[in-house]
């Protein structure tokens, strides 16, 4: 077995154009499933130009998988049989979070994901470009030119995504285990807050059953904030999410439909579990990093919770 070509891409040499066809067939198939699973997600965020472009990309990645195709039958070539090649998604919990990882992305993160693994993808193309030459070269350095042009485009929706949620990021992220009590404590209450209510307006809208459900996680909120309590400091800011409403007095009785109060729990519940993985993934000291997952995978379990509720609501 030869050595791998590079250790982000653990694959062999490539040595002949059918090689770097099934690669490509390969990258460009995955990608168009991830651009689909996107856009699902940004569908359930109510991001319906975002969900547009990815669909359009999945559609582009279906049709150069077509295009793959066809250019190996005009030049003579076997069929591509495409290679397995994964996106990256984020990796702060490792493979047991990538089955729910696209379904919590803001748009900015969901945007971020794919310019990585796209601009992945072009420096792979470049690369073989670079170690190759004759008709491989020639090729590779085509599939790069359409990698470098989905970069841009991407690179662009990113910006402007990231400008967008700028208001809302604008916080101190812990630097330490003290530091990070104190975001919890203020975080938990403000989840405990925003569940409470959503349980009250599911309890006057009929759903027992979903009240129950959001209620106890109010109440596990409640006691985490308790035991994060002997904090040597004051707790930091709740959630923007929490603090809005409850300036706008939408966390009172008959405030919110039963769905707008779940929708407000969702939104809490995200941007809790956006804070905790931005603190994970900027954490250099081990025990902080560790705190700040378990944290997080606590707040994942909520924002699961939520999620599963809406269906039934929209059904309801």
């Amino acid at each position: 077995m030869s050595d791998a070509i590079n250790p982000d891409f653990p694959i062999e040499p490539i040595r002949t154009v059918e090689d770097l066809m099934d690669l490509a067939s390969g990258m460009e198939q995955d990608a168009a499933v991830r651009y689909e699973q996107l856009a699902e997600a940004m569908d359930r965020r109510d991001e319906a130009a975002l969900a547009k472009l990815f669909r359009e990309l999945a559609a582009l990645e279906r049709g150069h998988v077509e295009g793959i195709a066809r250019w190996a039958a005009r030049d003579g070539l076997r069929r591509p049989e495409p290679a397995h090649f994964t996106w990256r998604l984020p990796e702060t919990f490792g493979d047991e979070a990538e089955g729910a990882a696209a379904h919590i992305l803001t748009p900015y993160e969901a945007l971020a994901v794919a310019v990585r693994n796209e601009e992945r993808a072009f420096a792979f193309y470049t690369y073989v470009s670079a170690m190759a030459d004759g008709e491989v070269q020639r090729r590779a350095e085509s599939l790069a030119r359409e990698e470098l042009n989905h970069v841009a485009l991407l690179r662009d929706w990113r910006r402007r995504a990231y400008h967008a949620a700028r208001p809302a990021r604008q916080r101190d992220l812990p630097g330490s285990l003290e530091e990070l009590r104190a975001l919890a404590v203020g975080l938990e209450h403000a989840a405990a807050d925003v569940d409470e209510a959503a349980a009250a307006s599911l309890d006057g809208g009929g759903y027992p059953e979903a009240a129950s459900l959001v209620r106890h996680a109010a109440e596990q909120a409640r006691q985490r904030a308790a035991a994060l309590a002997p904090a040597p400091r004051e707790p930091a800011p709740g959630t923007a999410a929490a603090e809005g409403a409850r300036a706008a007095g939408l966390l009172h009785p008959g405030a919110l439909t039963p769905s707008g109060a779940l929708r407000l729990s969702l939104r809490n519940a995200e941007e809790i579990v956006s804070l905790y993985l931005e603190t994970a993934e900027r954490a250099t000291d081990q025990r902080l990093l560790e705190e700040t997952q378990r944290l997080a995978e606590q707040a994942m379990g909520r924002l699961a919770l939520v999620r599963s509720l809406m269906p039934d609501l929209d059904e309801g």
